[in-house]
């Protein structure tokens, strides 16, 4: 039960580390202008690590033995999660443990962390995703692109525009 516990909040402190690292460095620093790093349009992604996305979204996400955090600052979204373990609250997200399900969450200034096997987001809206693992993700239909194993933002650009990548390295 305790290694159980130690791995969990290992996974935990690992992505809100990744998420909390990136979402200041993304809205503070200008972007080179060969990298974009926020937008609108939809992001499909499929393979195996975590997933972190922040902004105005329409997301339905999966995963296998996972963990989803969900944080609603606009205390407004609507969030569906089916078949998970148990349920904590840290750091102003709702934390979903055993995540095995899928989930439905659309709202404004939403922020999500899926870390798992399997994990599959479809999301639609305006904002930005941070991918690492194994994978491969589309943006707005354009892909296969694979994700980063030391991480990467995905940008979701404009439908008439050509994706680019940011590299995490």
């Amino acid at each position: 039960m305790f290694k159980k516990l130690s791995l969990a909040a290992a996974i935990m402190g690992a992505a809100a580390l990744a998420f909390s690292a990136f979402a200041p460095a993304a809205s503070a620093a200008p972007p080179s202008p060969d990298v974009v790093i926020a937008g609108r349009g939809v992001l499909d992604a499929q393979g195996n690590g975590l997933v972190a996305m922040r902004g105005n979204i329409d997301a339905a996400v999966s995963a296998d033995r996972g963990i989803l955090l969900v944080k609603d600052e606009s205390t407004d979204a609507v969030v569906r999660v089916d078949d998970y373990g148990d349920v904590a609250h840290w750091g102003g997200f709702t934390v979903y443990f055993g995540f095995r399900g899928n989930a439905t969450i659309i709202g404004k200034h939403v922020a999500v962390i899926v870390i798992g096997g399997e994990v599959n987001v479809h999301a639609a809206g305006r904002g930005w995703a941070f991918l690492k693992g194994e994978g491969h993700y589309f943006v707005n239909g354009h892909g296969p692109f694979p994700w980063d194993r030391d991480g990467g933002f995905a940008s979701i650009t404009l439908p008439d525009a050509a994706p680019t990548v940011a590299s995490g390295g």
